[in-house]
């Protein structure tokens, strides 16, 4: 509903304009009413208006003196229609120059006032939308700046954009929040839901935190089978609300609950300035690895407590720490047999101290860090953000069960193979018979890890080799692929749109036309019209 200001010395002219017309009915209704200028002006300062309707004589300051010290003054874009006399018509006229929408002769007729009533509300609808464009534009630059960000791929012009539009301090994290795969509501439903609720979760997260919306970003890790949304965290936010960091994430938590599905949160490490976010991101990603490895709806049932915990107080924190660095050198040693041993006793030290689910955390964590460092010392150069996607990508077997001991050994025995070939010579031959048979095979279902089984390479290597041979990933590259042949069959054949899909090797239509327009610009209909008639012309 647009909102209305009347403005009038006489009383019985601003009744008769309320009762004139149906105002709800025309999408509109009168916020307010004053008898002369002064009046007025006060409650503009106040309040906001998006049409005032203005005598233009009152005693002390008519309408077209509040018109111009509104405009002057700068205190309100709300359209102005100016009241006159028949004989006030050329002094009316004046009111144009500050930007008047129009102006109604008295005795006003309701035809009149509705039509413009009309008018100023398509005027007020043309801007809305050009607004909402503006701020989605906005939205989209700040996101893409910020993505650079925290990816840790930045320059100073990523850092300024950034800095200007969020309101940070020196203690800064970067959260993950998502939607709760372990939630029956949300395995049970398609992919497509699955984006739905991602976006409404997006959409909830930036309503709750108004003003500092700007925090949130939208799909951040983009990876199959991940529905997340990032959330810049500042202590400065939680400072406003006179909290602490753990009572913010909490009241941020509890305003979540009112979306109908369950959500995961975690958080990465402080850090201290915007250029070290990608550190807190990356910190962030292990905390979500361990997880999707210790989730706490089922802890107990992957650690059952055999024993009380005062049978077990003789494990020392040391005796732990000690089995770890035992499977970690297993792992960095390539000796699986080990691996396998040490998995059963990492897990069965863990059952039989009946620890909970932080102390479990912290092991895996532990574990994990030393992973990392391990691909660092083999390959100095490697970006750490692709061991981590490697992670995740490869210690999830959606055959197993998370968390479970078979299940972390796996991940164990696969982490095994990928470090062994961190420093094996790869033949770039490898590299140029996957290339070919992407060429001769896209329509076929290909995948980086049927390739990586079919050349006996680690399917994580293998893509991190793909990636620096060709600079893209390689679902990225057979997307091109795919996308080439079918911009050549639009133009080349009069086979239909659907035909060109399934002969490239998409199995769905809309994903196929949506890789296609981010690639080429145009929808497969709109390029072959464009691109044929091109050709004609040539000829």
């Amino acid at each position: 509903m647009l909102k209305i200001l009347i403005v009038d010395d006489e009383p019985f002219i601003r009744q008769g304009l309320s009762v004139l017309i149906d105002w709800e009915a025309e999408g509109f209704f009168i916020a307010g009413e004053a008898s002369n200028g002064e009046e007025a002006l006060a409650l503009i300062r106040k309040n906001e208006y998006d049409l005032i309707i203005a005598d233009i004589r009152m005693p002390g300051m008519g309408g077209i003196e509040l018109l111009k010290q509104t405009r002057e003054q700068n205190l309100s874009k709300a359209r102005f229609v100016i009241l006159s006399g028949f004989f006030e018509y050329e002094y009316a006229k004046e009111a144009i120059r500050y930007s008047c929408t129009d102006y109604i002769l008295k005795p006003i007729k309701q035809q009149e006032l509705v039509g413009l009533l009309r008018k100023v509300s398509v005027e007020c609808e043309k801007i809305r939308v050009a607004e909402d464009q503006e701020k989605m534009r906005d939205r989209a630059m700040l996101e893409r700046h910020l993505a650079s960000v925290i990816s840790g791929k930045f320059d100073a012009i990523n850092l300024d954009y950034v800095s200007k539009l969020l309101d940070l301090s020196d203690r800064i994290r970067y959260i993950n929040i998502e939607i709760d795969m372990s939630d029956d509501r949300v395995r049970q439903t398609d992919e497509q839901s699955k984006r739905s609720m991602q976006r409404r979760l997006y959409d909830h997260l930036r309503r709750t935190l108004g003003e500092h919306s700007h925090h949130i970003i939208f799909d951040v890790n983009k990876y199959a089978d991940c529905y997340d949304v990032g959330f810049i965290y500042s202590a400065h936010l939680a400072e406003k609300q006179q909290m602490s960091e753990a009572e913010y994430l909490e009241w941020l938590t509890d305003k979540s609950s009112f979306v109908d599905f369950g959500i995961t949160l975690q958080a990465g490490c402080e850090v201290s300035c915007l250029e070290k976010l990608s550190d807190s991101f990356q910190s962030a990603s292990i905390a979500k690895l361990m997880h999707n490895f210790s989730d706490t709806a089922s802890t107990s049932s992957l650690f059952p407590k055999t024993k009380p915990a005062r049978e077990c107080e003789d494990i020392s924190c040391l005796e732990q720490k000690r089995c770890m660095d035992e499977l970690i050198t297993s792992i960095e040693r390539a000796e699986k047999s080990s691996v396998e041993k040490n998995v059963a006793k990492l897990y069965r030290m863990m059952s039989d101290a009946n620890m909970d689910y932080k102390s479990i955390k912290l092991n895996m964590n532990y574990v994990m860090f030393s992973l990392l460092q391990l691909a660092a010392s083999r390959e100095p150069h490697i970006n750490q953000d692709e061991v981590v996607n490697y992670i995740i990508d490869n210690a999830f077997d959606r055959g197993v069960t998370r968390g479970s001991e078979s299940h972390f050994l796996s991940f164990c025995l696969q982490y095994t193979d990928y470090l062994t070939q961190l420093n094996s010579p790869t033949s770039g031959n490898v590299i140029a018979k996957i290339e070919q048979e992407v060429k001769e095979c896209y329509m076929q279902n290909i995948s980086l890890k049927s390739l990586s089984e079919k050349y006996f390479i680690n399917s994580a290597y293998l893509g991190q080799l793909f990636k620096k041979q060709f600079g893209s990933s390689f679902k990225d590259y057979l997307n091109s692929e795919r996308i080439n042949v079918a911009a050549n069959l639009l133009l080349s054949t009069d086979k239909r749109v659907y035909e060109i899909s399934e002969a490239v090797g998409y199995q769905s239509l809309d994903y196929f036309i949506l890789k296609f327009v981010s690639a080429m610009g145009h929808t497969p209909t709109q390029y072959r019209k464009r691109f044929a008639s091109q050709s004609s012309e040539r000829k």
